[in-house]
């Protein structure tokens, strides 16, 4: 079995098709979400209609729980994004979000978007925090998402620590399971990545061999960033897009 993961695709069709592409190439048999199908980019049916027919699995962002619970962001902006994103679904594609759950055990993984906890949205960035995020779910494997930053933290004997992401040439970088590591490994952003590379990412587990490809994947980046205009928000954020950059900060 070969699962391709996803996260944070972000309404980004054109980054989407590509990554899909590329797993395809390399022969992914199973698919799995974790969570912010929409949000901030301008094509949210189009990704929710491609994308969820294909998750063997999938879990609930904090976009989607913003969809049903407006008050989440607490800023006008991103509540008037999730409104016009709202109407971009209609009800129909709303109601395929809803069941998503906020964690989910498939084949031994464990998926979340933000954290192993179930109480908050709190984003995994450091040893500390991935220090706390162990204590909350059992198993080796963990994948979450969130940052919109490739990470892999390892804990082995008790111990908590970062093995760097470096990808080669191809845009891949691959990562060997090792049985006395537990893992919490987040693949990276489809539609919006905040690493300095626009470059779609997305991870590839292969539990036969028991590795995982990390991959960057070309996508035209522009033609994704003129539709953000659709949902309200600034050019800032198309000129964010293309330069692999943070909109919001975090």
């Amino acid at each position: 079995m070969k699962v391709a993961i996803l996260s944070d695709i972000h309404a980004n069709l054109e980054a989407l098709q590509a990554v899909l592409a590329d797993a395809a190439q390399l022969q992914a048999t199973h698919y799995a979400g974790l969570g912010d199908v929409i949000g901030f980019n301008g094509d949210p049916a189009a990704c929710v209609e491609l994308a969820m027919p294909l998750f063997n699995v999938a879990v609930r962002g904090n976009h989607e729980e913003a969809l049903f619970h407006r008050g989440l962001f607490g800023v006008p902006l991103y509540t008037a994004m999730m409104d016009r994103t709202a109407a971009m679904l209609g009800a129909e594609l709303v109601n395929l979000l809803r069941p998503l759950p906020r964690k989910a055990s498939w084949h031994g993984l464990t998926l979340v978007h933000a954290s192993p906890s179930s109480e908050d949205w709190q984003r995994i960035s450091t040893v500390p925090e991935a220090r706390t995020a162990f204590a909350q779910f059992s198993g080796q494997l963990c994948f979450y998402g969130h940052t919109h930053r490739p990470a892999i933290f390892c804990e082995r004997a008790g111990k908590v620590s970062i093995i760097p992401v470096v990808y080669d040439e191809s845009g891949s970088c691959t990562l060997s399971i090792e049985e006395n590591c537990r893992y919490l490994i987040n693949p990276g952003s489809v539609g919006q990545p905040r690493d300095l590379n626009y470059r779609a990412a997305y991870g590839l587990y292969n539990e036969e061999d028991r590795t995982l490809l990390l991959r960057r994947v070309d996508y035209d980046v522009d033609a994704a960033a003129a539709k953000i205009s659709r949902t309200g928000l600034s050019d800032s954020f198309a000129d964010d897009l293309k330069r692999g950059h943070t909109p919001t900060g975090d």
